[in-house]
């Protein structure tokens, strides 16, 4: 294959990994952020310091640059800026109607009511009075969320009783782009997971599944993503034909999906799906499972280009946690060599510094870091998630230490 170009949106810190695979894989990268300093623009070949959303001036940008081959987008913000700079050039890409589709809670509820064995009852509302009507017709428990946000768990929240609609609603709508809805669903119980999807001429391939912790509640934030997760068999079939079934009633023709999912006790039921790899490291971790490259393989997708590898040919344990800490001012943050240099960790951090405040978990932008373990199953992986945690620690200004949160810490949720 010859070098071809492809205009990756989004360059934060996460993203340097697979941009950097992206380059040694023969790909020319000019990486779009608005933030000057993102340090992905310093990975690229490329950079370019234009907001996503800019679809006119990423156009113009790669246009005097000699153009480019395809379109990849790292974050939620990018999927419809990446269909639409796609259909405007000409490039192979997902339509802007099923991107629309897949970045609207509402759209995709609306969309996956032809599969409703996989799919949960629902209320789109804007007002208070609305949420009220609709939390007493769907009845409890209920998730409040917003229709379009910034992804991250932002705006979701469990409600338990009727006296909480109101501050759910009002957090739905912070959590929101502007003027977005809030979509109100009847709260599905059961373990909850992730997949890593690959899209080829209208064929998925579920190419890992991990099994999520989350937050304290009300708030619903991941915690811990392990691989692989522990279904059986005819559990792991479901998925795979929930997964296929649900990019199909979308409209996704190719590319990559990231589908969360519960599994209850009449198979899985779908939360969402976002039309790219998972956040933050997720396409490493989904390389590292499944010895499949997820990053690479939707650059040759965005390029026209049939994926080298479409099914997986391993499966590997690994251990996403992100670092918690309690609310307080930061004075020091150490993580000791033991954790950086371990052959086990691939990649380890703090996204806080000195001086900061760290505040209640309320969404994926509250968590202090992350910690990437990974081993030849989950149990190797998740040994080595938690030798970490013990290590990595936080001193605040009043003076007292503490180290990052354990699982035993979400020990009520992993065991409801």
């Amino acid at each position: 294959m010859h070098s071809k170009r492809i205009l990756i949106l989004g360059g934060g810190r996460y993203n340097v990994p697979s941009i950097r695979a992206a380059r040694e894989a023969g790909f020319f990268t000019l990486v779009a952020d608005r933030n000057a300093d993102a340090p992905g623009l310093a990975a690229a070949d490329k950079p370019l310091p234009i907001d996503l959303n800019d679809c006119d001036s990423l156009i113009a940008a790669v246009s005097r640059l000699g153009g480019i081959d395809g379109v990849v987008s790292m974050a939620e913000v990018g999927v419809r800026a990446a269909a639409n700079i796609s259909s405007r050039l000409g490039l192979p890409s997902v339509s802007e109607q099923s991107a629309a589709n897949a970045t609207s809670k509402a759209a995709m509820r609306r969309c996956w009511q032809r599969v409703p064995e996989y799919s949960t009852e629902f209320e789109v509302v804007a007002t208070p009075e609305q949420a009220e009507h609709a939390a007493r017709k769907l009845g409890l428990p209920l998730i409040f969320k917003p229709d379009r946000s910034f992804g991250g768990s932002r705006g979701v929240t469990r409600v338990n009783a009727f006296d909480e609609i109101a501050a759910a609603f009002a957090a739905a709508k912070s959590g929101g782009l502007s003027n977005s809805d809030v979509v109100i669903e009847r709260c599905i119980e059961g373990s909850e997971h992730s997949a890593e999807v690959l899209i080829w001429q209208g064929k998925t391939s579920v190419l890992c599944i991990g099994q999520k912790i989350k937050s304290l509640l009300p708030y619903r934030v991941d915690v811990s993503v392990q691989y692989p997760a522990r279904l059986t068999p005819t559990q792991q079939t479901k998925v795979f034909d929930m997964a296929q079934r649900a990019v199909d009633a979308l409209g996704l023709k190719q590319g990559v999906a990231h589908v969360e999912f519960a599994y209850t006790d009449h198979g899985p039921v779908l939360f969402e799906l976002g039309a790219r790899c998972g956040g933050g490291h997720t396409p490493q971790i989904a390389h590292h499972v499944s010895g499949v490259n997820e990053f690479m393989e939707a650059c040759r997708m965005a390029c026209g280009i049939a994926p080298s590898q479409f099914t997986p040919t391993a499966s590997r344990g690994a251990d996403y946690r992100f670092l918690v800490f309690p609310p307080g001012e930061i004075e020091s943050i150490e993580i000791p060599p033991s954790v950086t240099n371990h052959d086990c960790v691939l990649d380890v951090g703090i996204t806080l510094q000195p001086g900061n405040r760290i505040g209640p978990l309320h969404s994926t932008s509250d968590r202090a870091g992350f910690l990437v373990a990974a081993g030849e199953n989950l149990d190797e992986a998740a040994a080595c998630a938690d030798r970490g945690c013990q290590q990595i620690s936080i001193r605040y200004r009043d003076g007292s230490v503490h180290h990052a949160s354990e699982l035993l810490d979400f020990q009520e949720l992993t065991h409801s």
